[in-house]
C-alpha cells in the first residue's frame, strides 16, 4: 500500500526529472554514422493517460480511512490508482536510442563484481526501501561490460536502445528493457 508520503515522493521525482536533462545528444551506431540519442525524462516513459492521471490526482484528506478508499468509485481516483501500477509504455520511445538519468538497483553481477544487469529507477531507494514505482517508471538494463557501482547514492546516466518488454523478478517489474551502450555517473 502506498502512503501519501510515497505518492508525494513519486510526483516529486517525476517533477524533478523534468529538470535533469533537456537537450538531445549525438552518438554513433554500429555503422559509425551519426544517429540521434534522445534525452528522455521519466515522465516521457509514461503513457499520456497515465501522466494525466498522476498530474490530476484527486485531493486526498487525512480523515479516518485510507487513501485508496477515498479514490474508490471516483473515475479520476480509479485512473490514478491504475497509473500507479501501469505497464502502459510510450510507443513514441520504443525502438529509439535514449539517454536517461536514474539510480541503479543491481540484479546481476559479473565475476569481478561489476553490475551487468539492473533496474534503473527515478529516485534513490525505489525498490529497496520503498514500494517500487509503476512498471512504466522502471527500466531493466543489461550492460555486458558492467559498471562498478561504488556508491548506491550516485545517479547514473544510461544510454542505449529502449524496448518494450516486461521483466519481472522478486524486486520489481519493469515495462521497458534497454541494452546499454554506456553507463556513467551523472554530473550535476
Amino acid at each position: 500500500m502506498m502512503t501519501n508520503f510515497n505518492m508525494l515522493r513519486l510526483v516529486f521525482s517525476i517533477l524533478l526529472s523534468l529538470t535533469l536533462l533537456s537537450l538531445p545528444v549525438r552518438g554513433q551506431d554500429e555503422d559509425q554514422s551519426q544517429t540521434e540519442v534522445l534525452a528522455v525524462e521519466w515522465v516521457d516513459l509514461m503513457s499520456q493517460a497515465d501522466l494525466d492521471a498522476v498530474l490530476n490526482a484527486p485531493q486526498l484528506s487525512h480523515d479516518l480511512y485510507g487513501w485508496q478508499d477515498q479514490l474508490a468509485g471516483n473515475p479520476d481516483g480509479e485512473a490514478y490508482i491504475k497509473a500507479l501500477r501501469s505497464y502502459d509504455v510510450n510507443p513514441d520511445l520504443v525502438d529509439k536510442r535514449i539517454m536517461i538519468p536514474g539510480f541503479i538497483v543491481p540484479t546481476a553481477y559479473s565475476e569481478d563484481r561489476r553490475v551487468t544487469e539492473f533496474f534503473l529507477v527515478p529516485f534513490f531507494g525505489a525498490c529497496l526501501h520503498l514500494p517500487p514505482p509503476p512498471p512504466n517508471q522502471i527500466i531493466h538494463v543489461s550492460y555486458e561490460q558492467g559498471v562498478p557501482l561504488e556508491n548506491f547514492y550516485d545517479a547514473h546516466v544510461v544510454h542505449g536502445l529502449l524496448k518494450s518488454e516486461v521483466i519481472e523478478n522478486d524486486i520489481a517489474s519493469s515495462a521497458y528493457r534497454l541494452e546499454a551502450e554506456g553507463v556513467s555517473v551523472y554530473s550535476y
